[in-house]
């Protein structure tokens, strides 16, 4: 199971973004790229699992999910929170993760 950070303007994440984020406003950070494809090869099989590019985006080493006018950002590591920061501040968002506490 996974651990998400979301960025987003508002209150708490899961009453949605009350200030959206937009696609356009992401790719203008400097950084930010959009993601043709993300892909991950299983180390057991050797198979390789791809999917399209779905409001994909890449961070420095983070991986980002644009929905709703939130970015959602999976916490691969304790890393991924100082990874992230500077692009909430540069976007006046705050970051807050699945179980409600803000970093």
């Amino acid at each position: 199971m996974a651990y998400h950070l979301h960025i987003f303007r508002g209150s708490n994440w899961w009453e949605g973004a009350s200030n959206p984020i937009t696609a356009e406003e992401l790719l203008s950070v400097a950084g930010v790229a959009q993601a043709d494809s993300i892909s991950t090869t299983s180390p057991q099989t050797g198979i390789v699992l791809s999917m399209p590019n779905c409001n994909m985006f890449t961070y420095k080493e983070a991986f980002l999910m644009l929905k709703d006018g939130m970015i959602i950002a999976a916490a691969r590591n304790e890393d991924t929170v100082e990874t992230i920061h500077p692009l909430a501040d540069t976007l006046g968002a705050v970051i807050q993760g699945d179980e409600g506490e803000f970093y």
